[in-house]
């Protein structure tokens, strides 16, 4: 496997598998002029029973490489979720969306070209406790305040337990939806900004999964996640889906950005006017 390609520094231009290089080179997408926008999709695959569930509530998040061709130089997997900020340039998280994988149907399982059965699970767990993707605070979740005040409503998405279970196929995006302001009070309070804020972050920040009891908790005090002993013995496992998407302002005009359109002496046909 080779070695991960960090900072490439590229600006890309919309188009096919674009969003799976931002994912993984850390490079942004041209969008508006000035800003670069990120989407980073990861997952966390999840195949303990449930004896061993209480060891599992907690998951770094893996962004999948690129290079998945037979000729690829294949790099590794990333092992971790990382949205990239500074305090000159920083990030403003204003999507997440958590998901549980469900593979090709059952009934196209005999269709020519599909595998002989599906090979995702339902992932199992405690009533009304809570998968949660959201920013990461020293091995805890942030959590989502019910007094929002630093937009991480925007940071934040969540499945919740029912029937014992989170059925795959099962999704949901940002807890704020998109945080634009649609409206206000007469006296415009805090509230009203509720679910309409970025979050900011000035460094780098790593995003991760919590099984927690409830959006406000800020420790992982769920009981643990786990498939069933039949989708364990048959092989199968439960993918815990992520996507997070955020934007930052573009570096600084650059020599680079205008040296082709400048004519100089010291370029063929050039001269210094």
């Amino acid at each position: 496997m080779a070695a991960y390609k960090n900072y490439a520094g590229a600006i890309l231009q919309p188009g096919n598998q674009i969003n799976r290089l931002s994912s993984y080179n850390h490079e942004g997408v041209y969008g508006w002029p000035g800003v670069e926008a990120y989407e980073l999709i990861g997952y966390h695959k999840i195949s303990n029973k449930t004896g061993t569930k209480a060891d599992h509530k907690s998951f770094n998040i893996t962004v999948p490489s690129p290079d998945r061709r037979e000729g690829d130089r294949v790099r590794n997997n990333r092992s971790s979720c990382v949205v990239q900020a500074s305090t000159d340039r920083p990030a403003y998280v204003y999507g997440a969306s958590i998901a549980i994988a469900q593979d090709i149907p059952a009934e196209a399982a005999d269709s020519a070209g599909f595998p002989a059965s599906p090979l995702t699970a339902d992932i199992l767990g405690t009533n009304t406790e809570i998968l949660l993707v959201g920013p990461d605070n020293g091995g805890v979740p942030f959590g989502v305040p019910a007094t929002q005040l630093n937009g991480l409503a925007a940071a934040s998405a969540y499945l919740t337990f029912a029937a014992t279970k989170v059925a795959q196929g099962s999704s949901d995006t940002t807890v704020g939806n998109l945080p634009f302001w649609t409206g206000v009070t007469s006296t415009i309070a805090a509230a009203d900004a509720a679910d309409s804020m970025f979050y900011k972050v000035t460094a780098n920040t790593t995003f991760k999964i919590y099984n927690t009891n409830g959006i406000t908790q800020t420790a992982v005090n769920g009981d643990g996640v786990y498939i069933s002993d039949d989708d364990s013995d048959a092989g199968k496992a439960a993918y815990i889906l992520t996507r997070v998407n955020y934007l930052r302002p573009a570096a600084g005009v650059s020599w680079n950005d205008i040296q082709g359109f400048i004519d100089f002496a010291s370029q063929v046909g050039g001269n210094d006017e």
